[in-house]
């Protein structure tokens, strides 16, 4: 890789990634996430009761890859570390990915949320690097 290159520069023109997080017995379990980059750090929202979190406390080796909505890959995968924020950490986080959405998407979520009545569920975020 060039010098002057960033591992997670090859993600430019993406929004989501499949990031993949291993169970105790290191079997890894694939899921298609949105992120924002900022700098070299690369930021997930995703609830607090979700498995991956519970699998990223026990490991924080993880594979990340560009790819759709539905998972299928459209790049190669690199290996990270990833963490869950601590609470005192997570409004830099929210306000790097409330600052990526564009308006339509924020009208789209409000939507969303209306028509479904989905029930909010408490968020966690992760932060992402790679791993050197």
């Amino acid at each position: 890789m060039n010098q002057n290159t960033h591992p997670f520069d090859y993600l430019a023109g993406h929004r989501t990634i499949s990031l993949t997080t291993y169970y105790k017995s290191g079997k890894g379990v694939a899921t298609p996430v949105e992120f924002v980059r900022n700098n070299d750090r690369l930021y997930v929202s995703t609830r607090k009761n979700s498995y991956k979190i519970k699998r990223l406390r026990n490991n924080s080796d993880a594979k990340i890859a560009p790819c759709t909505i539905r998972g299928k890959l459209k790049g190669p995968e690199i290996e990270v570390k990833a963490r869950v924020l601590a609470k005192e950490e997570e409004q830099f986080a929210f306000e790097t990915m409330e600052g990526a959405k564009t308006f339509l998407v924020k009208i789209l979520i409000a939507f969303t949320k209306l028509a479904f009545w989905r029930k909010e569920t408490e968020r966690v975020y992760l932060e992402i690097t790679p791993n050197n």
